[in-house]
């Protein structure tokens, strides 16, 4: 069943409030976001889970996903050994951490200086990183998601060369659309191969008011059958919490 959730980070309020927030607005869940200090993050804390898990249940909502974004300072074609090392322990933490908070998807992120290059796609550093994480994924029932400005056909690639059931995509139409791809079309490509959605439009744009063609992009969804989260990652603009409403509104109505 589709359920609708957001970046706890897009929300005008403190970490401990941003759980009962995202249900005050009406969303289903919250992507519990991670920077390059991740370490500060609660889940890296003593007693960390249980009081995510607290906080969830006290609201009445679910922790959809986990964004470790600082991964990228760690990503598997990092030149130097022992940093590429913590970034695939980071996962690997992340892995074991999902069924304790009742999630199933972790993002990984590929932006900036941890971008993929067409270069990388078939590199044995590359995929060997992948394939170490994705092992423990596997073992934990969870989902490696991967978010980069690679192609459908690329990712495919990737998937195909690790052969993990614990490796997809965490699909973005806003970026694939801003990377000049075709995103309704990469949609029904992916297939099954898609495990999470974030809901975004070009130019910083509400959704539904930028480039993307959300009609054909829902009705690829549902052609594959796509019955997860879709995650805001829209802008919050002068007023957030209007902002994340609109949003969520238009996935509600649109889907």
């Amino acid at each position: 069943m589709m359920k609708v959730g957001i970046r706890d980070g897009m929300l005008p309020v403190s970490f401990e409030e941003s759980f009962q927030k995202a249900k005050d607005i009406g969303f289903d869940g919250i992507e519990l976001c991670m920077g390059v200090n991740y370490r500060e993050h609660p889940l890296w804390q003593g007693g960390g889970v249980d009081k995510v898990n607290s906080l969830a249940a006290a609201a009445g909502i679910e922790v959809a996903s986990l964004s470790p974004g600082g991964f990228t300072a760690y990503s598997f074609m990092h030149p130097t050994d022992s940093t590429r090392s913590e970034g695939i322990a980071k996962l690997q933490y992340l892995a074991e951490t999902c069924p304790k908070l009742g999630a199933k998807v972790i993002l990984v992120p590929f932006f900036g200086n941890g971008q993929i290059q067409d270069a990388h796609v078939t590199a044995p550093r590359f995929l060997d990183g992948l394939k170490a994480a994705a092992e423990t994924a596997e073992k934990h029932g969870v989902f490696l998601a991967l978010e980069s400005t690679l192609s459908a056909t690329q990712h495919q690639q990737i998937i195909d060369s690790v052969g993990s059931s614990a490796v997809g995509v965490y699909y973005d139409m806003g970026n694939a659309t801003g990377f000049g791809y075709d995103a309704p079309s990469e949609i029904r490509a992916l297939g099954s191969g898609i495990v999470q959605m974030h809901i975004k439009d070009t130019g910083g744009n509400h959704a539904g008011e930028g480039d993307v063609d959300f009609p054909a992009v829902f009705e690829s969804a549902h052609a594959i059958g796509y019955d997860s989260w879709f995650v805001l990652e829209t802008p919050g603009k002068d007023e957030p919490v209007a902002a994340a409403e609109k949003n969520l509104n238009f996935v509600r109505n649109s889907f």
